[in-house]
């Protein structure tokens, strides 16, 4: 899976850019959302660095490549390969990496609208993880925005949603904002809490 910089920072002025979150995920099930999902529903949303346009801010995009790569992806795992994108499946045994994949080919074939900036589901954004063109600070005279990346060692903790809301976002499979994963219960089958959410404003157009 693509690897997100820690932020991004101007290079004349040293100001720094966090994103407002990174992890998201969809969910594309038959039945509306309800208020308790398993973990085992909701699929990571592959994603790059982008800036909105409309919210003036660093964020992330949906990163929906080709439906070739879809398909080359699902023959790998059939194959007993292990592939990144649009998922890792290296801990996945291999019936369960294949369930999955083959889930992100059949939301792949049915997906209508073009990539989406996650923080508002506008279309009007430039992606970071480019050569050209160099995103210019408007507050600074000479600088521009680049990505910093910062490396943590292992995490062994309970992980998010266990002792305070995680709110991870999560999507439908046009990627318009729906709910938050908020608490889990730890152990066993992972169920999330959900809490109804949406765009404050729509700005699919």
């Amino acid at each position: 899976m693509y690897e997100l910089p820690s932020h991004y920072a101007c290079t004349g002025c040293g100001k720094r850019f966090g994103f407002e979150f990174q992890r998201s995920v969809y969910y594309c099930g038959t039945t509306p959302l309800g208020h308790q999902l398993l973990d085992a529903d909701v699929f990571p949303i592959p994603v790059r660095p982008g800036w909105c346009k409309t919210c003036d801010k660093l964020c992330v995009v949906e990163d929906i490549r080709p439906l070739r790569t879809f398909e080359d992806a699902y023959g790998a795992v059939r194959a007993g390969k292990n592939v990144e994108y649009p998922e890792g499946t290296l801990n996945y045994d291999l019936p369960e990496a294949i369930d999955r994949i083959a889930a992100y080919l059949r939301w792949r074939l049915g997906r209508a609208h073009t990539s989406r900036a996650l923080c508002c589901g506008g279309i009007n954004y430039q992606f970071l993880d480019v050569k050209q063109p160099l995103l210019k600070h408007a507050e600074c005279d000479f600088g521009v925005v680049e990505a910093v990346y910062l490396y943590f060692g292992s995490y062994n903790g309970s992980g998010p949603g266990v002792y305070s809301p995680a709110n991870i976002r999560v999507f439908n499979g046009e990627g318009d904002l729906i709910g938050l994963l908020t608490t889990r219960a730890w152990g066993g089958a992972t169920l999330w809490e959900v809490v109804p959410a949406a765009y404050e404003t729509s700005q699919s157009d």
